[in-house]
């Protein structure tokens, strides 16, 4: 490859955004049916928690502690 020609540099960076953006929306079709919330409903708000958590509230009442 001819990393000097910037047709061929544009056309590598735009593969690999193609790649990048394919690859995220396989991602999110696996992870479609999963939810954060045990009753499967969204969360009913969010706020940022210690550390870099993120803590949900779910309709039960529940709260959830995730990873950010």
């Amino acid at each position: 490859m001819n990393w000097k020609s910037k047709r061929s540099v544009l056309i590598a960076l735009g593969a690999v955004c193609l790649v990048v953006f394919v690859g995220g929306m396989v991602a999110a079709w696996n992870n479609r049916h999963h939810t954060i919330c045990p009753d499967h409903k969204p969360p009913v708000a969010q706020r940022g928690g210690l550390l870099g958590q993120t803590e949900y509230r779910c309709h039960d009442g529940r709260v959830v502690t995730t990873a950010s």
